[in-house]
């Protein structure tokens, strides 16, 4: 199956940190900004399809899905309004990437209501 679309999520992982991971293929990488980290995804995403293409595989075919948790974060999530793709050569058509922001780190719970109550 060829990979038409990339969907990823950007969260801060510190406070000067934030994260950009790949959904439909669990890739990740940092970076110290949205656009850095979004970038610096994107260049490792294109060296492993290099790679992929030069050994005869399907791009990114090593990698599976990301954790539903992180799915979950990209639907309620701000879409980043900048029209981006990921292409590697003229072999192949490039890959339409989706990017969307997330307050927080998907693994992180926000606090509950009576825990704010107690403290």
């Amino acid at each position: 199956m060829t990979l038409s679309r990339l969907s990823i999520l950007v969260f801060p992982e510190t406070i000067r940190t934030w994260t950009a991971r790949a959904l439909e293929r669990d890739l990740s990488a940092s970076g110290n900004s949205v656009e850095t980290a979004i970038d610096t995804l994107l260049k490792v995403a294109r060296a492993h399809i290099v790679y992929d293409l030069r050994h005869g595989r399907e791009p990114l075919s090593a990698f599976g899905a990301a954790p539903q948790i992180y799915r979950n974060a990209f639907a309620g999530s701000m879409r980043v309004p900048i029209p981006m793709e990921l292409s590697w050569d003229n072999s192949g058509a490039p890959i339409q990437i989706l990017a969307a922001t997330a307050e927080r780190h998907p693994a992180i719970r926000p606090p509950s209501a009576t825990a704010a109550r107690i403290a």
